[in-house]
């Protein structure tokens, strides 16, 4: 790794660690639904824990730092309070884990503690999600495989034939796989071009063209770079691919989890919900 590439590494850091913490801070406002969250943590830090002296006033601050506190921790953005703890026993009392709920997203109305049935994707809408999720999934994978990847797709403008090319040598695609054909080396190019043509599956004008690109002296410096400029842009594929992975993953899981819980046919009710169950004991 040369100096330049450890110079782009140290900046890319900088610039991540204030990305990350305003990411963080507009994650927690998502989360709770709410800048409280924010203007909370900043009234802590200037007046430390000092307690707020009228009583009013500090029992709505700590109604809305319990509300606060339920939708950050499990991710339900319940209107109030009082509905958060009627959710709480309605999961209780009907078995349904808060993280379920939190799966559907927007599919489920905490207040109401129902399913938007009017909201819910089809079963043809679900399978494009997941193959929606499967293709990023694929490009997510792809794009972490030619990190690794030591050879450069290049081409040959005269032909419009694309090649590998590596600081060794320069193949053609089938020489990527193994029992392909062989890569030509700056070695070769002294012998004739139609035995290298026949031995690289390059035609002799292509033999020609890259013996002359082989021979240069600024090529190993350009392969070098272009190298790793394809893993820089690998990187990028790679971070875009990740969210889109999760993203899709999220929209599948929540219509998957939605569906699933619809099925159930749980009454909404907290009253309704208690009766059966004392009527069963």
């Amino acid at each position: 790794m040369d100096s330049a590439t450890v110079s782009n590494l140290a900046q890319s850091f900088s610039l991540a660690v204030p990305l990350l913490i305003a990411a963080a801070f507009a994650w927690a406002i998502y989360r709770a639904g709410s800048r409280q969250v924010v203007v909370r943590r900043l009234w802590q830090l200037v007046h430390g824990k000092q307690e707020i002296a009228d009583p009013q006033i500090r029992a709505f601050v700590e109604e809305e730092a319990s509300l606060l506190s339920f939708r950050m921790l499990a991710g339900i953005p319940v209107s109030t309070l009082e509905k958060a703890h009627q959710l709480i026993d309605w999961t209780k009392s009907n078995g349904v884990q808060m993280h379920r709920l939190r799966l559907c997203g927007d599919l489920f109305d905490p207040d109401s503690r129902q399913i938007r049935i009017e909201n819910l994707p089809s079963k043809w809408a679900l399978g494009l999600r997941c193959a929606r999720l499967l293709l990023c999934v694929f490009l997510a994978v792809a794009s972490a495989g030619v990190l690794f990847f030591d050879r450069t797709l290049m081409k040959i403008n005269a032909t419009e034939r694309h090649f590998f090319a590596t600081t060794s040598g320069l193949g053609s695609l089938g020489s990527a796989i193994p029992f392909g054909p062989s890569p030509l080396k700056a070695a070769d190019c002294s012998r004739p071009a139609s035995a290298n043509a026949a031995r690289t599956a390059f035609t002799e004008r292509e033999v020609e063209i890259l013996c002359g690109v082989l021979k240069a002296s600024e090529t190993p410096a350009y392969l070098k770079m272009a190298l790793n400029d394809q893993r820089w842009e690998s990187v990028k594929l790679l971070l875009i691919s990740a969210v889109l992975t999760w993203m899709s993953f999220f929209s599948w899981a929540s219509g998957f989890a939605a569906h699933k819980l619809a099925k159930r046919g749980i009454d909404p009710s907290i009253s309704g919900t208690q009766l059966n169950l004392a009527l069963h004991d």
